[in-house]
């Protein structure tokens, strides 16, 4: 009987034992999916993050649910978001700095009597901390132009005997279509954006400047309101379900507490009950009346264990739902997360992107050029920089119409486009001037095939009313030397570029 006893403990210690582990290792399991989902909706954010968590992703597969995550591999994950961090830091630093530069140009066109100048003031005092959030960039941006429309208001309702009453609003007209087509609109509003940005590059006056200034106002405002709402809203939700989550794992919590309780009642039961019968045997003279307490305790044995069982079963049918429950939620997460990354990643590129040539703007022209500087700090490896001006772009405007103007710049952006070599980068740079970055290239040799760029800008057919017309092309190229800046090399080769300009247009210089 002893014998039996023992071996009958032994064999419900080894069963406790075991369901605790596999309560362990299921929720060992659901953290590391948990994770892994996770790390979908961070991604895409630099590409040393998401190599570090790639590394890390194998260790988070169920087969590895019993061993720890290495230690290297975290800490990878850890070094990259801080350096994320610190690019981002980068970012609002540079865009601290062009709102700045944009302020002090609208104060040096201030008069002493002018109604603007404490709103400008204001601004240039809090510009820095509202600049802290990016989302508060569009804005800023809204306030200077509303306050650069007042400015231009109040230059063109009184001016002074001697002042100028003839402005050149090509810049202004330029800067605005620029800006609009750069703003991060739904499909509608960027049907309105590109209709405002056509009547800017047609041409416009002081009094109809006003007008078109309160529009961007609005497109600004708007491209504001749509992108937060569209990230909020998934933020609400992503709260919302990781709430479940932190819910599920101390239901599960609760539940294993519950389990150990009911462990240690059967465990106090059953030990009773074998009390019990080890005293009637040592007490007991008589046969029979042995049996029957021996049965009355075998039988409360019994009954203990299956109501053990019978709750064990209905705990593991809850848990079972709940676990289910929460990973229709975590799909429901991935899938969101997708369509959340999806749609930034269309908007980067549209962020990127010149709506009217279709080429890279001056965002996208920016971050090509950090890459490059990388891997020549990094590994030596130099390049050489091309910038192109059309020449007498402002006649085709004057003589044609800035839609003429429009399609001579489609046309080069082609030419140029498919004539550069498949390593080459070219991005439009503002206006009439494009950009190019060589790899891997010297500048005797991207003369070369600049020069070719500029040859076949000459012979390209352009024609206006059935009227050919020849488009000529300057350009300015310079190799990275060492000490330079992005800024440094970019003012060297524009500068050729001036050179060019002066010793006649149509060719190419080198700096």
């Amino acid at each position: 009987m002893n014998k039996e006893t023992i071996d009958w403990k032994a064999k419900y210690k080894e069963a406790a034992q075991e369901l605790e582990a596999y309560e362990n290792d299921q929720t060992a399991q659901q953290l590391r999916q948990l994770a892994t989902r996770l790390s979908v909706g961070i991604s895409g954010q630099s590409q040393a993050l998401d190599d570090a968590l790639n590394a890390l992703q194998p260790h988070l597969q169920p087969q590895q649910s019993t061993t720890r995550l290495p230690k290297s591999a975290l800490d990878q994950v850890d070094r990259q978001i801080r350096a994320l961090d610190q690019q981002r830091a980068a970012s609002g630093q540079a865009i601290l700095e062009a709102v700045s530069t944009w302020i002090r140009q609208l104060k040096s066109y201030l008069t002493m009597e002018s109604s603007l100048s404490e709103a400008l003031l204001i601004l240039e005092r809090t510009a820095p901390v509202q600049l802290e959030s990016n989302y508060q960039l569009p804005d800023v941006v809204a306030e200077l132009v509303d306050l650069q429309g007042k400015l231009i208001t109040e230059i063109a309702g009184g001016p002074s005997q001697d002042a100028p009453t003839d402005i050149d609003l090509a810049p202004v007209e330029a800067e605005l279509a620029s800006l609009v087509d750069l703003l991060i609109l739904s499909d509608s509003a960027r049907q309105q954006a590109n209709r405002i940005a056509a009547r800017l590059r047609e041409g416009l006056t002081l009094p109809v400047l006003v007008d078109a200034l309160k529009e961007v106002v609005e497109l600004a405002r708007a491209a504001h309101t749509s992108t937060n709402e569209d990230f909020e809203n998934y933020l609400i939700n992503l709260n919302s379900q990781l709430a479940e989550v932190q819910s599920f794992l101390q239901e599960s919590f609760s539940e294993q507490q519950v389990a150990g309780d009911a462990h240690r009642l059967l465990d106090q039961k059953v030990r009773e009950d074998v009390g019990q019968i080890q005293s009637a045997v040592k007490s007991s003279i008589d046969l029979s009346e042995l049996k029957q307490s021996v049965a009355t305790q075998l039988a409360g044995i019994v009954e203990a264990m299956d109501e053990f069982r019978r709750n064990e079963e209905q705990r593991d049918t809850r848990m079972q739902e709940r676990y289910d429950s929460l990973m229709a939620r975590v799909a429901e997460m991935e899938l969101e997360t997708q369509r959340v990354k999806t749609h930034m990643e269309e908007e980067r590129q549209k962020a990127r992107t010149d709506s009217l040539t279709g080429l890279p703007n001056r965002a996208a022209y920016d971050d090509h050029m950090r890459k490059e500087f990388e891997r020549w700090s990094r590994y030596q490896q130099g390049f050489s920089v091309a910038v192109g001006d059309l020449d007498y772009f402002k006649r085709i405007n004057d003589t044609y119409g800035h839609l003429a103007g429009d399609k001579v710049l489609r046309l080069v952006a082609r030419v140029l486009s498919r004539n550069l070599r498949s390593a080459d980068f070219i991005a439009r740079f503002g206006g009439e001037e494009f950009v190019v970055l060589m790899p891997s290239t010297k500048a005797s040799e991207a003369q070369t095939g600049i020069d070719k760029l500029r040859a076949a800008i000459g012979k390209s057919p352009f024609n206006f009313h059935g009227k050919p017309v020849t488009i000529t092309m300057s350009f300015g190229v310079t190799e990275i030397q060492a000490g330079d800046t992005p800024d440094q090399l970019f003012e060297r080769a524009d500068g050729a570029l001036y050179q060019a300009k002066q010793e006649g247009r149509n060719r190419v210089c080198v700096a």
